[in-house]
């Protein structure tokens, strides 16, 4: 990644295996971009006034020690994918999207596990509407599906707006890997090559060694026809829109939300 310092790298740490597939994503990440981890539980217990003591003469129990288990068992998956990676660690009172949103003024990107409308994506789509992605101060990444693929990093394209284009080329250029285009409906064969040819054109100034396999058409117009057309993609680049009325809050269409919803591979949401 073109960063002068290591990127610090926010992992929401809870107790699904969705989580813990973000740990692993975290980590090899943080390994290809000489990044940092920060493993990070939000203790919500204490919120719910729930006694969190251990168990007179049980040594290990109560659910202050469940959490405690839970970070050494992140710290542990992070280490077998990364061991050479620096990482920390924390537990912090509350509740997890505040608690996350918090922490991702001092993060460069914010890692969080989830599946459909599972457990841990629930705090992430639902009611306050991508409140994570919205709130947060840095990218966020969604970890779902195959995280071990090794295809294309599908590009969403943003019409005039290219500087996802510059962080898919980052991003591509860290982890080995070649850039898929994928352009909406009703976008000719015609206009794609267009297209495709000017992304080149400008990625070839700036980042010679990623190679802009090719552009794909979604067949309607809609979030799950884009998540059809990246199949195959070990990641995906989209775009949150700044909210007209608070330029520091992240607006998240429906569209994006259906993006989360059906994604078969981990969605990168950059703040655009």
């Amino acid at each position: 990644m073109t960063q002068a310092t290591a990127p610090r790298i926010t992992v929401g740490v809870f107790d699904a295996p969705e989580a813990d597939d973000a740990v692993r994503w975290a980590a090899r990440h943080a390994q290809h971009t000489g990044g940092t981890l920060h493993l990070l539980h939000a203790f919500v217990w204490t919120e719910l006034d729930v006694n969190t003591d251990p168990v007179p003469g049980l040594s290990g129990s109560g659910i202050r020690s469940a959490a405690n288990a839970l970070i050494v068992e992140a710290v542990r998956i992070a280490r077998e994918i990364a061991p050479d990676v620096p990482i920390t660690s924390q537990i912090v009172d509350g509740n997890a999207v505040p608690v996350l949103v918090g922490a991702s003024g001092e993060s460069d990107l914010m890692v969080v596990g989830g599946r459909g409308l599972g457990r841990l994506l629930t705090l992430v789509v639902g009611s306050k509407s991508l409140a994570l992605a919205a709130k947060s101060r840095c990218p966020v990444v969604v970890v779902r599906g195959d995280i071990d693929g090794d295809g294309p990093i599908g590009l969403v394209d943003h019409g005039e707006d290219h500087a996802n284009e510059q962080l898919a080329a980052d991003l591509a250029a860290a982890w080995g890997r070649d850039l898929v285009l994928i352009v909406r409906a009703m976008t000719s064969p015609d206009e794609a090559q267009h297209v495709l040819g000017a992304v080149r054109d400008r990625l070839g100034r700036t980042h010679p060694q990623v190679y802009v396999r090719d552009v794909v058409i979604a067949s309607a117009e809609t979030a799950r026809e884009l998540v059809h057309a990246s199949e195959g993609a070990s990641l995906m680049v989209v775009a949150g829109e700044r909210s007209a009325k608070d330029a520091s809050r992240i607006h998240a269409p429906r569209q994006l939300v259906t993006v989360l919803r059906y994604a078969n591979t981990p969605v990168w949401i950059e703040r655009s």
